[in-house]
């Protein structure tokens, strides 16, 4: 199975940062960031709608331009909200990129981005539409719910299909292999969930905590 850090290993490193990306990176066999487009049109790299949770500005994402968004410090560390353009440039060639689009409008810009860059990138979103915006990389759909995901990924011609813990049953996990998906389970935060995964014969494992990789257990 392979590992995946979920924002970069956000249990021990500031999520979504260009120094969390860059540790992740040297332990995982791919890291996983959240892609929005902020105030200036630029794509940067931000979980939430706003930044008042992570960092010590307020307000949303798309009220800041991407200056702003680098000045601010993320969980107090110094480093501010990357642009994705940055996030790309320190993934290594052997390392796969995860990107998940959190709105829509973004898949573009971020196919735009990745052309020419060494690693491998696999774009995901909860959202069909934004999915669909996708035409060049392979693809995923995240789920919270096992129910007609397999069907769904299918019909967006997905790669892979990313599923809850609580989703990621063994019929779930036979079923997509059947029809031709790769699965990736999220999100491991504690002991024993890697193992819940292994049994249920998943590729991948995402995790906020490099100690949980497949590897390391």
């Amino acid at each position: 199975m392979n590992c995946i850090a979920h924002r970069g290993f956000c249990g021990v490193n500031p999520e979504n940062t260009v120094p969390a990306v860059e540790d992740a990176a040297s332990r995982a066999d791919a890291v996983e960031v959240d892609v929005r487009i902020c105030g200036s049109g630029e794509l940067v790299v931000c979980h939430d709608e706003t930044v008042d949770r992570t960092t010590d500005g307020s307000g949303p994402v798309s009220a800041h331009t991407a200056a702003e968004l680098a000045a601010l410090s993320v969980e107090g560390s110094g480093a501010g909200v990357p642009t994705f353009e940055e996030v790309v440039e320190v993934i290594p060639d052997d390392v796969t990129l995860h990107a998940e689009l959190k709105e829509r409008g973004t898949g573009e810009g971020v196919e735009r981005l990745v052309d020419g860059a060494g690693c491998e990138t696999v774009v995901s979103s909860f959202d069909p539409e934004a999915v669909s915006e996708v035409e060049r990389l392979p693809t995923a759909l995240a789920v919270w719910e096992a129910e007609g995901a397999v069907e769904r990924a299918t019909e967006l011609g997905c790669s892979f299909l990313h599923a809850n813990l609580d989703a990621c049953t063994p019929p779930l996990v036979e079923r997509a292999h059947d029809a031709g998906l790769g699965v990736n389970g999220w999100t491991v935060r504690e002991s024993g969930e890697t193992d819940r995964l292994r049994d249920a014969g998943v590729d991948g494992v995402m995790t906020d905590f490099p100690e949980y990789c497949p590897s390391a257990d």
